[in-house]
């Protein structure tokens, strides 16, 4: 991935503390270890693109799970024609459902032309404002997960990632494709590479390849093997080490 500047680390967010409201025990809190899954089994198949949510799809569902979006809109602090960069911040403010909290959340990305793919880098502003406003989206979401258009870069970052360990984002998408494929989430890992004891010892390339040949079982779910049908809710007690390889 390229490298990140100081702009993309840039979040303002403030609220109005009000009262706090009784919560019913069966509510998934955004604090809650549950929530980034909750969030994504909100999604349509079609606001998911190999188990990434679209900047659409997370629009929708937050003012569905999360708060009513107030106002969002967008500044650009640079773009260079020539050079091919834009630096832009997204600013949404959402007001909270229950408590009537007002937040205001920042987004800022840095797109280059040389590390997005054919058509988007003819686009550089409007890609770097989707970009920020699903970084600002997922940001008041509180959701580790990154969204199907900040995946979207060029071939070279294959290289990098063949040598990085698989994701946190990486795993809660694969557990999301499977689910709704019911797919055996440890098969289908042990299929594509072979050996592997836990989840944690999948690359980050290797992560992408799963997420594109369970994007393929989407788009035809005939071509699911059939020792790898059954979604097993419980493959983290096996299959996940923690972090540990």
């Amino acid at each position: 991935m390229s490298k990140k500047s100081d702009f993309d680390e840039v979040v303002v967010e403030t609220e109005e503390v009000l009262e706090s409201q009784p919560v019913s025990k069966d509510t998934v809190l955004p604090y809650s270890i549950e929530w980034s899954e909750h969030v994504l089994d909100h999604l349509t198949d079609g606001e998911l693109k190999e188990g990434n949510p679209t900047v659409d799809g997370l629009r929708r569902v937050t003012e569905e799970v999360f708060g009513d979006i107030l106002s969002s809109t967008s500044h650009i602090y640079s773009h260079d024609v020539g050079r091919g960069i834009c630096t832009l911040k997204h600013t949404l403010q959402i007001r909270k459902h229950g408590t009537g909290d007002i937040i205001t959340v920042d987004g800022c990305v840095d797109v280059n032309r040389g590390n997005i793919p054919h058509p988007f880098n003819q686009h550089l502003v409007a890609t770097a404002d989707t970009r920020a406003e699903g970084k600002a989206i997922r940001r008041a979401l509180k959701i580790r997960v990154v969204t199907a258009e900040e995946m979207q870069n060029s071939d070279e970052d294959d290289i990098l990632a063949a040598e990085e360990n698989i994701t946190d984002q990486q795993i809660l998408a694969i557990n999301q494709m499977c689910k709704r494929l019911d797919v055996n989430l440890e098969v289908a890992v042990k299929a594509t590479c072979a050996g592997v004891a836990s989840i944690r010892g999948v690359s980050n390339l290797q992560g992408r390849n799963l997420l594109a040949s369970l994007a393929q079982y989407q788009r035809d779910v005939s071509l699911i093997p059939k020792d790898s049908i059954g979604y097993n809710p419980n493959w983290r007690e096996t299959f996940d080490s923690g972090g540990k390889k």
